[in-house]
């Protein structure tokens, strides 16, 4: 192993070591004492770069594991080099600091990816958290926080309680973050849940609040459907700066809907793609690519041409809990045909992702996962309603998948299924049985009939559509019913109880991260029911948040000479 000299130097009132070391070092963790800072670290060439800071779209994480976790940066240049591809530093380390190193590398951004980069460090230390920042053409950037997971074998007793924020339906052009600004203050969350349409494809002026054009300018202009569309407006969307701070403080673990590729989409069409715009798998797998590129999702290593597509994927978090999420909408989503609901193979999941989802949540049980969550976009629970009750959408349109699901749940005892929801726009809560308007099959007051339970994320900008017949009157085994707000969900996750809160913000007009508390339901274990819940208390003995001081990116010689 070859060293090289050290630099230390302070960012405001933080002292951050540069440099670059291709050798992974010793455990992530915010309580290990043993760990010690680097002596020698690489240079990194900054091209002779003399242009604006290249972090124009902040740094993210996500995809946490009990020892890696996706760390992610686009290095923008604004034009003063012309290069293919630029040298990118990494730096991992307990403290918010970055102080105390527990790994460094190096990777490029290159002009195949659009500058994005994603890093996987590997051996971090299991449920601890970290701070990280990036290095390119002499800028440092800011730093931020992330968390792995708890151990897949850590019993569920030990790993006391897990807090996680869920979101969906994220329209810039509808109004400002402020749900994303809020869930950024919130010290003792683990992960942000993102269930889908993390942007919209539509052009601008449709499908957005055109009062304020002018303030959210939405980039490109077109309805977009070529790889530099997509690109362009994961751009765009990626500069919003609550956006950016919610990222800085959480790791994200997100799937698709269907506006990251276009409305309604399916695998083999979209309601509003025609032959004008070209084809659909060249405009589907452009729009896969961008995602890839834009997230931070770990990619499936295999080399299979459609690797790129099977998004899904489950995250053990210790013997709590098991989150298995799926794509609902384009790996195996057949058409939208309503009338077709009941026909005996029809596929909402594929019969690829069906078998997999079967397989997990038979290697949940037998690990003895307390919890089994669906992640997934479309409504599960049979649902009444102006809209609902014909909808080929949602899983009423795909009843005997649907059936297929419910019947393996049942048939294999597999209790404490929790199934989260987006796509909506509106929040919701069910008991989910077979059927719930037959009162010898379900009891709404005992939950008797009930084989999980099922939390609809409302829109965090997105426009409500309000329906008429779609409340407890039409649908017993209905919980919560919430049509025009918006917001988030965070769960409060323990051994012997899962807790659902929705929070709901004040305005979309103007950047306020303010939220207030709406509703809390609670299923306890093994009673696949839904009940009233009070609000839960916060988790206090949790690492700080990334310090305010770090949120900015800043000149390398300029922090060396403030050192």
């Amino acid at each position: 192993m070859t060293h090289e000299k050290t630099r230390i130097y302070k960012t405001g009132g933080q002292v951050t070591v540069s440099g670059t070391m291709l050798t992974q070092l010793s455990a992530c963790s915010s309580d290990d004492d043993n760990v010690r800072p680097l002596n020698k670290l690489y240079d990194l060439d900054d091209l002779g770069y003399q242009g604006a800071a290249p972090f124009v779209h902040g740094i993210a994480s996500g995809d946490p594991l009990h020892g890696r976790v996706i760390l992610w940066t686009r290095i923008t240049n604004d034009g003063s080099i012309e290069v293919s591809s630029i040298p990118v530093a990494y730096t991992i380390a307990t403290d918010p600091t970055l102080k105390n190193i527990v790994a460094q590398g190096r990777e490029k951004a290159s002009t195949a990816s659009d500058f994005t980069v994603k890093v996987d460090p590997k051996n971090l230390q299991p449920n601890a958290t970290c701070y990280y920042g990036f290095e390119a053409l002499g800028y440092l950037s800011p730093i931020d926080r992330t968390r792995t997971i708890p151990h897949p074998d850590l019993p569920a007793s030990e790993v006391d309680r897990v807090r996680l924020a869920v979101v969906s339906c994220s329209n810039y052009g509808f109004g400002y973050f402020n749900g994303y600004a809020n869930i950024a203050k919130q010290i003792d969350i683990s992960a942000v849940i993102h269930l889908g349409d993390y942007i919209y494809e539509y052009r601008e002026g449709f499908y957005r609040d055109n009062d304020l054009r002018e303030e959210r300018p939405l980039f490109p202009k077109n309805e977009i459907i070529s790889l530099d569309d997509y690109r362009r407006r994961y751009a765009c969307y990626r500069t919003d700066i609550d956006l950016q701070e919610c990222h800085r403080q959480h790791p994200f673990i997100a799937v698709w809907d269907d506006h990251e590729i276009a409305d309604n989409s399916w695998k083999d069409g979209a309601r509003f793609h025609n032959d004008s715009k070209g084809s659909y798998l060249e405009r589907k797998m452009s729009a896969v690519r961008a995602y890839h590129e834009w997230m931070p999702i770990r990619d499936d290593s295999s080399n299979e041409l459609d690797s790129q597509l099977r998004i899904y994927r489950r995250f053990e978090f210790g013997k709590l809990f098991d989150l298995n999420m799926l794509d609902t909408r384009i790996f195996g989503r057949e058409k939208l045909d309503a009338a077709a609901s009941n026909e005996p193979e029809r596929q909402l999941l594929g019969l690829e992702q069906e078998n997999w989802l079967y397989l997990k949540m038979l290697e949940g049980k037998r690990r003895q996962a307390t919890w089994q969550i669906l992640g997934q976009q479309v409504i599960l629970a049979p649902f009444k309603g102006a809209s609902a009750t014909n909808s080929g959408d949602i899983w009423n349109g795909y009843a005997s998948a649907r059936t297929r699901l419910l019947d393996f749940i049942e048939e294999n005892a597999i209790d404490n299924t929790v199934v989260l929801t987006g796509d909506y726009h509106a929040s919701f809560a069910f008991d989910v049985c077979q059927n719930p308007f037959d009162a010898n099959s379900y009891n709404p007051e005992t939950g008797k009939g009930s084989i999980a339970v099922e939390f609809v994320c409302p829109a965090l900008t997105s426009l409500a559509f309000p329906e008429s017949g779609a409340g407890v009157e039409e649908n017993p085994h209905q919980k919560f019913n919430n049509q025009t707000d918006h917001g988030y969900m965070l769960l409060d996750i323990n051994e012997q109880a899962f807790q659902c809160e929705w929070y709901y913000t004040e305005t979309l007009k103007k950047r306020d991260d303010r939220c207030r508390y709406a509703k809390g339901l609670v299923t306890q274990a093994s009673s696949n029911h839904l009940v009233e819940g009070g609000q839960s208390r916060p988790i206090t003995r949790t690492a700080a948040l990334a310090s305010k001081d770090s949120s900015i990116a800043m000149k390398k010689s300029a922090a060396l000479s403030a050192g």
